[in-house]
C-alpha cells in the first residue's frame, strides 16, 4: 500500500505536500507548527480509506449497502475547527492509494472522486492507533473505568488501546531505560510495576516511577502490543459489526465474515515520544521502537509516524539507519514543518547513502552560544 497527501488551509497548515509516505515518517517543528495537525489528518484519511475497504470486500461477499460517510461525524476535537468552510481560505485535502483511489476533503466536504470500490487485489485491512503526548495520565485511571474526565477523543483512544494491551502483556522488557515491566492481576485490579534489570532496588507501580517512565513505558506497551499481541481476528469482527449497524444493515451480518487473507497494517501515530527522558534515553527509545516495528509478527506490517521536538532523536536515526539493522533510509521520511510548509530533511551522499541534513536543528544551540560570546566582551 502506497500512500500520497496534500493539504492545503487546515489549522496552522498552508501548503503541505508528501508524495509517498514512507512507513516511518517523522516530524519536526516548533509547538503549533502543525505536527500534530499532519498527523491527525492523515489517521483521518486513513480511517476513511479502512472503511471502503471494508465496504468493497462486504460487497465481494454478496453484502451490499450504500456507504454513508460524513466528514462531520468523523472529526473530533481540534479538528472540527480546522475543517470549518472559511471565505479566504478553504480546506483542501488530497489523499491517494496505491496511485488509483482518492479521497478528498473540500470546504469542509468529503468528497470520494467517482465513488470507488477497491480490487480485490488491492483489500487491506487498516489499525489506526493513537498515542497521546497525555498518555502519562493513564496510569493513573488504569482501574478507574467510571469517573474518568472528558479529556476528549484522542485521549479516550490512547486509554482504551493501553488497556487492551495491558491485559494482553504480562512482562515487557524497557530497554532504554534498562528495567522491565511486569502487570499483575490482584483482585481484578490491574497493577504495572516497573522493575530495574539490576534488581537494586523493589519493582515499583507506574504510577509512582518518573514522569518520563510514565509517559514512555506506556508507549512501548502499546507498540509491543500492537506489534504481536493485537488479534486481526476480532477487530476486524468487530468492524464489520460495527459498519453493518452504522449502515442500518446488520441483519446481513455472518459470522463467517473474517477476510482473513486481506494483508494488514497497523498505523502508529505517536506524539511526543520523547517527553521527561534524557536525550541518551530518547535515542534507546527510537531504537527500541524502531526494532518493534521491524519485528512484528508475520501476519501484519508495522508503520510508525511520530511527532517530535527532539532534535536528538532526529540526529540519531542517522546512527539507526547507517548500521541498517531495524531501519533503512528508504523505508524513513523527516520533514520539518515551518511556516506551514514541509522541508524535506532527508538526503543522499554523493555515496548515494542517506542521511537526515540537520544542520537546521542546530541553529538554537549556535544562537545560545553566541549570546554567550556577546555577554563576555
Amino acid at each position: 500500500m502506497t500512500e500520497s497527501i496534500e493539504i492545503k488551509n487546515v489549522g496552522p497548515i498552508r501548503h503541505i505536500r508528501i508524495d509517498l509516505v514512507k512507513p516511518m515518517t517523522v516530524l519536526i517543528g516548533e509547538s503549533g507548527s502543525g505536527k500534530s495537525v499532519l498527523m491527525k489528518t492523515i489517521m483521518l484519511m486513513r480511517y476513511v480509506f479502512k472503511l471502503i475497504n471494508i465496504h468493497s470486500a462486504l460487497k465481494n461477499s454478496g453484502i451490499s449497502s450504500p456507504l454513508n460517510l460524513s466528514l462531520e461525524e468523523l472529526l473530533h476535537d481540534d479538528m472540527v475547527n480546522y475543517f470549518k468552510p472559511l471565505k479566504d481560505a478553504v480546506a483542501e485535502v488530497t489523499y491517494t492509494v496505491n496511485n488509483k483511489y482518492t479521497i478528498r476533503i473540500h470546504n469542509g466536504q468529503l468528497v470520494i472522486d467517482d465513488f470507488f470500490d477497491v480490487k480485490s487485489e488491492d483489500l487491506v485491512f487498516l489499525k489506526e492507533s493513537w498515542v497521546t503526548d497525555m498518555r502519562s495520565a493513564i496510569p493513573m485511571w488504569i482501574n478507574k473505568r467510571v469517573g474518568m474526565p472528558d479529556t476528549g477523543f484522542y485521549f479516550k483512544e490512547t486509554t482504551e488501546d493501553f488497556h487492551k494491551a495491558s491485559a494482553a502483556v504480562d512482562d515487557l522488557p524497557l530497554n532504554f531505560l534498562d528495567m522491565r515491566m511486569e502487570i499483575k492481576t490482584d483482585d481484578q485490579k490491574r497493577k504495572i510495576f516497573l522493575a530495574p534489570n539490576n534488581g537494586t532496588y523493589a519493582p515499583v507501580e507506574l504510577q509512582q516511577t518518573s514522569s518520563g517512565m510514565q509517559s514512555s513505558a506506556p508507549l512501548l506497551l502499546l507498540a509491543d502490543y500492537f506489534a504481536r499481541k493485537f488479534s486481526f481476528k476480532d477487530a476486524i469482527q468487530r468492524s464489520i459489526v460495527s459498519y453493518l449497524y452504522q449502515q442500518d444493515n446488520l441483519k446481513n451480518f455472518r459470522p463467517d465474515l473474517e477476510f482473513s487473507e486481506m494483508p494488514k497494517i497497523v498505523h502508529m501515530h505517536i506524539e511526543e515520544p520523547e517527553l521527561s527522558l534524557y536525550p541518551s534515553a530518547q535515542c534507546k527509545l527510537i531504537e527500541q521502537l524502531t526494532h518493534i516495528m521491524s519485528t512484528a509478527a508475520d501476519d501484519r506490517k508495522m508503520e510508525l509516524m511520530i511527532a517530535t521536538h527532539s532534535p536528538y532523536i532526529i540526529n540519531y536515526l542517522n546512527v539507526i539507519i547507517r548500521k541498517g539493522e531495524t531501519l533503512t533510509g528508504n523505508d524513513l521520511g523527516i520533514y520539518r514543518i515551518y511556516n506551514g510548509e514541509l522541508q524535506n530533511l532527508m538526503m543522499k551522499t554523493e555515496a548515494g547513502k542517506w542521511i537526515v541534513n540537520t544542520r537546521d536543528l542546530t541553529e538554537p544551540m549556535i544562537n545560545i552560544l553566541q549570546e554567550y560570546r556577546q555577554l563576555n566582551k
